[in-house]
């Protein structure tokens, strides 16, 4: 049996957002679900922030959640490069490769999420889709386990149905 659930942490706080006002006016887009007028707006901030793993973290999210995950993939990809410290877009890549079918990479990047922030519940959570999806039951409930215990109840209904014995 095949699952396939992700939680999408739409970023609402990344630290401290730019001084820039457009920038700040694309994030508030993006986290209130305007996506097509989100992604417009970061397309016209392109070329004023291309050193910026912000704005590429930020476009690859709202990319991701427009279903363009290779798209999404390409920017978070340049975010990482910038800022290899950033759990969130290790988290979203991880998201964007489950997405279109790569498990591997997707817990490879849900691993890189859990070493910089250990106590993220959503990236254990995903994580333990993906190994549930690679066939490692044991390795799954104890990522969803640890996901409920961080306040994601979300994982008890997993834990429920898939990890009985």
């Amino acid at each position: 049996m095949k699952i396939l659930l992700v939680v999408v942490v739409l970023v609402s706080s990344f630290g401290e957002i730019s001084q820039n006002p457009s920038m700040d006016q694309a994030h508030g887009l993006l986290s209130e679900g305007y996506l097509e007028e989100a992604l417009d707006m970061f397309n016209d901030l392109e070329k004023t922030n291309g050193t910026n793993p912000e704005f590429f973290f930020l476009r690859g999210s709202c990319l991701s959640e427009l279903g363009e995950n290779e798209s999404a993939i390409t920017d978070l990809n340049i975010s990482i490069s910038l800022d290899n410290k950033n759990a969130d877009a290790y988290y979203q890549r991880g998201f964007a490769y489950f997405t279109i079918g790569n498990s591997p990479m997707a817990l490879k990047d849900f691993n890189a999420a859990i070493a910089i922030s250990p106590n993220y519940g959503e990236a254990f959570l995903n994580r333990g889709t993906v190994q549930y999806d690679l066939g490692n039951t044991d390795a799954a409930c104890q990522d969803w386990q640890f996901a409920l215990d961080t306040g994601l109840t979300l994982a008890q209904a997993l834990i429920d149905q898939l990890c009985t014995d």
